[in-house]
């Protein structure tokens, strides 16, 4: 696409849209008339110049695509008579007051006879052109679901003749709530996305024009503030080679203060308005942040967000300020049930939390699963770097606090001939689970009790989970203990795993560890000594390159 079309989509697209929708009350035949006039300017704009009004040109471009769809699919010749004269059909009159064209189409857009997420949506798809899948990760929905709530809202519109109009000012209020939603969003598509840049800048300039329009309105001057704190940032989130920076880590004396000031007076004038809503909340976190990010504050905030918009993304980023305040073992505990499904961030927290308290091998586990959710090309290098440094931690002997933790378990007497029969019970205890609905909160262990090579080994078979659970038969349930262990990865063939044992024996030796239970006459004794098997044969068939922690209880 050549820089005059590009521009030209960015300033047009929304309007070229609307008029068709407008007149023809088809949304779907509206995109693709206007989609087919964009393609047209990029083959004829280059060789015939670009016309002197670009929006007109690609107007009736449109209109006649319409015109000869129409034709061709044998319409009523009423609809066909007001396409043929869609060019000459005046706009209507009563702009309730609204200065700029694309925030007259958002409201246009915002109809209340569709439910608030279809609303947002097609006005992000219209008049932002985002494409279905921006707009099912804002959602954080499948693809497939967001295009059928968009056929069902575009359907809705057709049967019902729903007008598409700019409403009088008296009936702006109950569209408001979508509106902000729309910016919001444009506002987090360019915020994450660095080729989408501009996005963020639109945002921003028609949320001022939105609070110039409703000055009594507080979330207007709340969403101000709160995309102004944040895009003062802009210039330190990346750096010179495009990869992601923690706010920690930023440069603060290259942040635009003038931008700060300007979010923050937004904010102290909504707040005046004395009803407190979520995007003023979100902008006092941005403004603590802003001024040295008071975390308990912060944490507080959060708090307060989630009981007016007790939404999952609200609970993780609460997690993630009470782990800042109170240390990452608080925050893991309230990860606990919380599901967004396809949400990269969720597990990137949890194995932050985990790396912080030291659970390396742990933490690679599930930064591998939050490298294959992510889509943006920094945050998946962001990632990869965890990934390799808590690999590389984990594979290093240390020493780590561990919480109770409940499991299920199948319990074996074995000899070194028979040990393959404990192993067998892990597949058992899965379907056990599944049979139940309940998840694993980990990978499978095997827990070795008793361990003497000549005669017997007393093992259990395992699988964490999220609460404690009732047994049934040989299946029992079990609490590990707290305490201090000693953690190490092997990677690689489960055959080295005595080596590995023999070489932790001697680390621990060497810093003047003991084990829960020492070494004696009849053989290793350990109270709670554990294989976690952190790789799913199902996935990594590969044998040499499977990764096992292994964990040994250290004397209290």
């Amino acid at each position: 696409m050549t820089d005059p079309v590009a521009d030209a989509f960015r300033e047009e697209w929304g309007k070229v849209v609307a008029t068709l929708i407008r007149v023809t009350g088809d949304w779907d035949l509206a995109e693709e008339c206007a989609q087919e006039a964009f393609a047209a300017a990029v083959r004829q704009w280059p060789v015939e110049g670009v016309p002197r009004k670009p929006g007109a040109w690609l107007t009736t471009i449109a209109r006649h695509r319409a015109v000869d769809r129409m034709r061709r699919e044998a319409v009523g010749a009423a609809k066909l008579r007001e396409v043929a004269v869609m060019s000459y059909e005046p706009e209507p009159v009563d702009d309730a007051g609204i200065p700029d064209d694309r925030l007259r189409l958002i409201f246009t857009c915002c109809h209340p006879a569709l439910v608030f997420e279809a609303q947002v949506a097609l006005a992000l798809r219209t008049l932002a052109g985002l494409n279905m899948a921006e707009i099912a990760r804002a959602f954080l929905v499948p693809e497939t679901t967001m295009a059928r709530r968009l056929g069902r809202a575009k359907a809705k519109i057709r049967n019902a003749a729903i007008p598409y109009r700019v409403p009088p000012a008296r009936l702006l209020p109950e569209r408001t709530i979508a509106v902000l939603g729309v910016l919001y969003l444009m506002f987090n598509e360019g915020y994450t996305s660095p080729e989408r840049r501009p996005l963020c800048d639109e945002a921003i300039r028609l949320a001022r024009l939105l609070t110039e329009l409703m000055p009594d309105e507080p979330e207007a001057g709340g969403l101000l503030a709160l995309m102004l704190l944040h895009d003062a940032r802009r210039a330190t989130r990346l750096d010179a080679n495009g990869d992601v920076v923690l706010l920690a880590d930023q440069d603060r004396s290259r942040w635009d203060a003038a931008q700060i000031a300007e979010g923050r007076a937004a904010l102290a004038r909504a707040t005046r308005l004395d009803r407190l809503g979520p995007y003023q909340l979100q902008a006092a976190i941005a403004e603590s942040h802003a001024t040295g990010s008071d975390w308990p504050l912060i944490a507080r905030l959060y708090e307060q967000l989630a009981a007016v918009v007790p939404s999952p993304v609200v609970a993780l980023n609460h997690a993630a300020a009470v782990a800042m305040a109170f240390g990452p073992a608080a925050g893991l505990a309230l990860l606990d049930g919380l599901d967004i499904p396809g949400y990269h961030l969720l597990p990137a927290t949890r194995a932050d939390f985990l790396r912080r308290m030291g659970r390396h091998a742990e933490a690679a586990v599930i930064y591998e699963e939050a490298l294959g959710m992510a889509t943006v090309e920094a945050d998946r290098r962001f990632l990869v770097k965890r990934l390799n440094e808590t690999r590389g931690r984990a594979m290093e002997p240390s020493v780590i606090e561990r919480g109770e933790q409940p499991y299920v378990g199948i319990r074996r007497t074995v000899t070194m001939q028979t040990i393959p029969e404990i192993a067998d019970q892990i597949p058992v205890l899965a379907g056990w689970l599944g049979q139940r609905g309940i998840a694993p909160a980990g990978a499978p262990f095997l827990r070795y009790l008793v361990i003497d090579m000549a005669r017997e080994l007393v093992i259990e078979a395992g699988f964490p989970v999220a609460a404690p659970v009732e047994g049934e038969g040989e299946v029992f349930a079990g609490v590990l203990p707290a305490g201090r262990y000693v953690s190490v990865v092997h990677v690689g063939h489960p055959s080295g795993l005595y080596g590995a044992i023999t070489e932790l024996n001697a680390w621990a030796d060497a810093q003047g560890l003991r084990w829960d239970a020492e070494q004696t006459p009849d053989g290793d004794k350990f109270a709670c000594r554990l294989e976690n098997y952190l790789t799913d044969p199902r996935v990594q068939p590969d044998m040499d390159k499977w990764e096992t922690e292994l964990a040994f209880k250290l004397a209290d």
